[in-house]
């Protein structure tokens, strides 16, 4: 099984559920916000020069950032790699597909060690995905309420541990 959202995706590679919040780069979705922001742009400013170049100005400073937050946050990402075979849980930096840092978490994986701490972050509540062991690791920060239910569920219900010690 598969989760896609536009912030997580959890699935299965042989023994290892994997759980990352790679945000996909897609240029449909990009070239259609950037065409209707400009087309909006130019339909309130078209009757002077002056502003339409005000207008022309105003998207590229909001396109050009837009651009480069969502290209970083397809580059820059991070997986939490459950090894069900040997209980080993890692957390894996990468950057373009290569790994930049491996952190073992624990070598005997519990699905009740983990916790959601509630944070606001921009006006919104968000919440932290921690695992704990002698340390508090934090995983993830997960947009809402409904995405923490949706993966609380998937780790206590799917990823069984198939050597249980």
């Amino acid at each position: 099984m598969e989760i896609k959202e536009d912030y997580f995706r959890i699935h299965k590679k042989e023994n290892v559920y994997v759980l990352s919040d790679r945000i996909p780069f897609k240029w449909k979705e990009l070239l259609l916000w950037s065409l209707t922001t400009f087309l909006g742009l130019m339909a309130f400013y078209m009757f002077n020069r002056l502003k339409l170049i005000i207008a022309i100005f105003i998207f590229g400073f909001t396109i050009i950032p837009y651009i480069f937050f969502r290209f970083a946050s397809w580059i820059f990402y991070t997986e939490i790699q459950i090894n069900i075979e040997s209980g080993e849980m890692i957390k894996v930096k990468k950057i373009v597909n290569k790994t930049q840092n491996i952190n073992l978490i624990t070598n005997k994986f519990d699905s009740s060690k983990f916790e959601y701490s509630e944070i606001k972050r921009s006006g919104n509540i968000k919440f932290l995905m921690n695992y704990k062991t002698h340390k508090n690791n934090e995983l993830l920060i997960l947009r809402n309420k409904a995405d923490k239910e949706l993966i609380k569920k998937y780790i206590a219900e799917k990823i069984i541990l198939i050597n249980k010690i």
